[in-house]
Parts: C-alpha cells; structure tokens; sequence
C-alpha cells in the first residue's frame, strides 16, 4: 500500500524574502479566465464521460509576458507577444522555444523558425534536452507527442497513445467507450473513431484517451520520457527504445507538469489542489485547500495549473487564487503574489530574454 503524507502549505510562515528576484517568462493561454472557468464548471455536469470539453471550441488569443517577482510585488511586467492560445514555453542558452496551439517557435537572436506537423494540436508542453540539441512536445489534442533536432528541426521520434495501449476514449454524450485509431480497424468490444486526417477532423478533450498535457525529458535518463495524462490522473515513465510506459505516480486528480525531482518525481494535482512528489510506494502531497484568496463561487473547487522548481523553492500557478504560490518545503516558508484577474496563465519559466529574441517575438505577434 503507498504511503501517503499531506502537509498543508497554509500553516507555513508568510515571508516575501526567501527566494529573492525571480525573472519569469509566463505563457498566458487566455486573457478571459472567466470564460474557462464557466466552461469547466460546465463541463463538471457531464457525469457519463471524462472531464473536459465535449465539443471543439474556438481557439482564442493569449500571449507571452515578462515579469520580476521580488518581495512578494510583480514588477517589470511586459507584453511581449500576442499568439493562439500559448501553452509551452521554455529557455536554454540562446534558444527560446514557445508552442502556441498549432505551432511551435524556436528563437535565437539571429532568426525564428518555425515547426509545424499535421498532428500538432492543443500543444501543452515544449521542453529542451539538457544538452538543447533536442525538443520534445507534447501535441495533447490528439494524444501523442514528438521528438525534434534543433539542428534540422527534423522529427526523430513519436509516440502516440492509441498505437501504445492507450486507445479507449469516451463518448461524452452516451459514457460509451469507444476505440481510438489513425487507421481503419474492426473492434468487437467499442466503436471505433478513425482520425486519419487531422487538418480537418477534431477530438475535443473529453474524448481523448489520454490527454497527455506535458512531456519532458527524464534528467537522469534522457532516453526516458516523463509523460503526464490528465484523464487516468497519472504520471508515466517511456521508453524511448522499446515505447513501453511504467507508472510512476498515481492517483491525481486532472494532473499537469511531471518531471523528474531528485531521485523522485514531481507533479501538480491540478483538481485535488496538491504539489507532489515522490513515486508509486511513497507521496508527499502539499496541501494548498486551506489557503485564502479563492472566490466564493469557486467553493471547494481547487485548479493549481503547473509548478516549476526554482532554486529550493517551488513555484506554483495557482488559477483559482489567481496568483503565483512560491514555497520552501524545507524552510516551511510561503508568499502569494496575485495577477491579472483576467489571465489564465498556463506555464511559467524561470528566464530572461535578450532584446533581439523579443523583437523577434513580437514580429510574430498577431496583435502589434
């Protein structure tokens, strides 16, 4: 039986002086919160399928922001970049990379290039190897992420959910299974919905099998994956040689953001209002339930979009607070700083940009 321990971050001590400056790139998907949050309060009615959207909705315009954090203010706050609903966005050396819905950017100071795959769709994550040689992505809307070379820009590696073991998605209108495929096949057991052009077919969320909603490299092992699905509320280990997934830590609710911690591994409980680590034997959960600052409306209801380690500390999105949560598990210290009402921020890295690369960025900008 795994061993479960929950500490609950409100009764760590306020202090806006432990993790000094703090510069963020933050990938802002919508800039009207209040329409997603009625549509998962929506979507909360569907009691026969998955959580999620069960119809394709308009993409809207987010955008890239660039602030300071330091002793619990934001400062230096600045709009770099209008796009189509950014979700991934990470930094190494020269290289900046942003994947908006469809797309995703890899900047230097010299030049933007883009890349673009039939199969992208919902792009959550983007994320650098350690050496930035290569990027991984995760393309959520039709359950599968790819490996990139940054130095062509060519696919080296794919893996898709339903070739994998994860093909049963749900009807939302009937709560019916139903089998997932790129390619025509008989099943005695479910319908069977064939994607074989995905320029034009769509797979709202709450029919996806896995939503896989972020991808990154395992830091001890980059032939390893560390895969997030939302639905089954899981984090899988994958091969890259043999494409086989291990579980790695389980029972969440709505998770975001896997990734290797320490000898361990980390995650958000996006539903359950919990940061954990550690593995499928033993957990640490930190427990934000009883903190202030949610609406009335929101109730008991908990939406902690990611967490990035920074330093000692982590900081978390914390969407039905609307602010950024940085807290020292060690010091048992915590600070709040409140955002925009109004942005439903997505994903934060900690980084600064040269002026070439947000000119460039700004060149892409669909709002100027």
């Amino acid at each position: 039986m795994m061993s479960v321990q929950t500490i609950d971050v409100s009764r760590y001590k306020k202090d806006n002086s432990f993790y000094g400056e703090v510069d963020l790139l933050v990938a802002i998907k919508s800039f009207d919160l209040q329409a997603i949050r009625s549509r998962y309060l929506k979507s909360r009615e569907n009691t026969k399928g998955k959580i999620g959207s069960v119809e394709r909705r308009k993409v809207t315009t987010g955008g890239i922001v660039s602030l300071r954090i330091k002793k619990g203010q934001l400062l230096a706050e600045k709009e770099l970049a209008r796009l189509k609903e950014p979700r991934g966005i990470c930094a190494g050396e020269d290289m900046l990379i942003i994947g908006a819905e469809n797309k995703v950017y890899a900047f230097t100071d010299e030049e933007v290039q883009t890349i673009t795959n039939p199969w992208f769709s919902y792009i959550h994550s983007v994320n650098l190897s350690s050496d930035k040689k290569k990027l991984v992505v995760s393309s959520s809307g039709f359950d599968v992420f790819f490996e990139y070379d940054m130095a062509t820009f060519g696919k080296i590696y794919e893996w898709l959910a339903w070739e994998n073991g994860f093909n049963k998605g749900k009807d939302p209108k009937s709560g019916k299974t139903i089998i997932l495929s790129k390619e025509n096949l008989k099943s005695a057991e479910a319908d069977v919905l064939v994607i074989s052009d995905p320029k034009t077919q769509v797979l709202p969320t709450a029919m996806r099998a896995a939503f896989i909603n972020s991808v990154d490299y395992d830091s001890k092992d980059e032939n390893q994956f560390i895969a997030t699905f939302f639905h089954e509320g899981a984090v899988y280990h994958i091969d890259k040689q043999t494409n086989n997934a291990q579980k790695v830590l389980e029972g969440l609710k709505m998770p975001h953001g896997g990734r290797r911690f320490n000898n361990q591994f980390m995650v958000t409980s996006t539903g359950s209002g919990e940061v954990v680590t550690g593995d499928v034997d033993m957990q640490t959960n930190y427990s934000f339930k009883n903190l202030p600052g949610k609406p009335d409306y929101l109730s008991e209801l908990e939406w902690l979009q990611n967490t990035i380690v920074y330093q000692n500390c982590f900081i978390t999105i914390d969407s039905n607070r609307t602010s950024f949560v940085i807290f020292d598990p060690q010091k048992q210290l915590i600070d709040v700083i409140a955002y925009d009402e109004n942005w439903a921020v997505q994903e934060i890295f900690a980084a600064k940009i040269s002026e070439e690369k947000t000119e460039l960025l700004q060149g892409i900008s669909e709002i100027r």
